[in-house]
């Protein structure tokens, strides 16, 4: 996705990997001879907290299998309802002076138009709403923006709910979070998690959490848990399946035994 010059081994990929976990920027370089090259430098804490346009944001296999099964899941959930969007790694520009643009992992708008517009940016004063659900997937290099200066800013922005999905290492072990946000009186209260470690969204009717590293969300009213397009390709499959083994079974019945229909008149 990234390619850098190939020697020495070692340095390329200690780039590579510092830039992934960074995020980084193209800038035009002019050299002394006439000629032009593009070099790639890493993101400053402030451009990533507000990414412009060409921007490459961090991303792990983590960040990006959360984010994707967010983005899913409620694409899922709200798919017959044309006025509710569901948007991932989209721009967002604010209706307030001075405010910087956000780039949010996913977000969801209620009561907006054109619904299947392609979007490049979500501007909010075209838009005529605001995300009213966020959630963000912490990135390493900018815990401290994640969990602390966005909660601040999108609360600014009036984001009635912001979820914050974190995984680090603590002492060598693993630890996983989930952290939420209700905005009560124009301030960002805490969610209090559940007996499960669940956090209760009000805003979509869903509990979310994480177990071994996956996104579980879950109704809130029934507590089916929802789910991902890829679980259900699964589940059709392993049901397609069985109703093939039912049907070879009755074959195979109906061989030895006749057809039901035949030993029920005699």
């Amino acid at each position: 996705m990234v390619s850098f010059p190939s020697p020495p081994e070692t340095k390329k990929n200690d780039r590579a990997t510092d830039l992934a976990e960074s995020g980084w920027r193209v800038i035009t370089v002019y050299q002394p001879d006439g000629t032009i090259t593009q070099n790639q430098v890493p993101l400053t804490p402030e451009e990533f907290l507000h990414p412009q346009e060409g921007y490459h944001l961090p991303n792990s296999t983590f960040h990006d299998d959360i984010a994707g099964q967010a983005k899913d899941i409620l694409t899922r959930r709200y798919a017959n309802d044309p006025t509710t969007g569901v948007f991932r790694d989209l721009l967002i520009e604010w209706d307030i002076p001075g405010q910087g643009d956000h780039c949010p992992d996913t977000f969801v708008a209620f009561g907006i138009s054109n619904k299947g517009e392609n979007r490049s940016k979500f501007i909010i004063a075209d838009e005529g709403v605001r995300p009213s659900f966020i959630l963000e997937v912490v990135s390493p290099r900018y815990r401290k923006e994640d969990r602390e200066k966005k909660v601040l800013e999108y609360a600014r922005t009036r984001v009635s709910e912001y979820i914050i999905i974190d995984r680090r290492l603590m002492r060598g072990q693993v630890i996983e979070e989930v952290l939420g946000y209700r905005l009560v009186e124009g301030l960002y209260q805490p969610i209090t998690p559940d007996e499960e470690g669940r956090i209760y969204c009000s805003t979509l009717g869903v509990l979310m959490s994480l177990h071994n590293g996956c996104l579980v969300i879950e109704d809130a009213n029934t507590g089916e848990r929802l789910l991902s397009s890829l679980e259900l390709e699964a589940a059709n499959q392993e049901l397609g399946q069985q109703t093939a083994e039912m049907a070879a079974l009755l074959e195979r019945y109906r061989e030895r035994f006749g057809d039901l229909s035949d030993n029920q008149d005699s």
